[in-house]
């Protein structure tokens, strides 16, 4: 699976996360910080599927949180209108760029089964 950036993916947040593994920090911290942003930021409510798409995603790459600072900073992304369909796109590019390419497929299905998801809960509700 050869994953390229949607347009409205900062490339810089792709660099990001590229940096981080290449610091050492783990795809299952970089999750916990996009997981709790996820929850905390209330997204993905009205949306049909995320939650089971989310649980899922869970499940293949469980979190961990032993980088706490990590976590803040992703958090701080949503302050620079960063979503979390930009983070787990940029996160799939990311992983692909590292080579955990099995992570890498995971976060990019998640991540285009959350769009679709986006875009039915929109037609269904208007």
């Amino acid at each position: 699976m050869n994953i390229k950036l949607d347009k409205y993916t900062p490339s810089s947040v792709a660099s990001l996360f590229i940096l981080l593994m290449e610091g050492g920090i783990t795809p299952n911290q970089i999750m916990s910080g996009i997981i709790l942003l996820a929850t905390q930021s209330h997204e993905l409510e009205g949306t049909m599927f995320s939650t089971e798409c989310l649980h899922f995603l869970m499940k293949a790459i469980p979190v961990d949180t032993t980088a706490p600072g990590v976590t803040e900073f992703i958090l701080s992304l949503a302050n620079e209108s960063t979503n979390i369909g930009m983070l787990l796109d940029a996160f799939a590019f990311a992983c692909q760029k590292q080579g955990s390419r099995n992570i890498a497929s995971l976060v990019s299905l998640t991540y285009q089964r959350l769009e679709a998801d986006r875009v039915i809960s929109q037609l269904i509700n208007d």
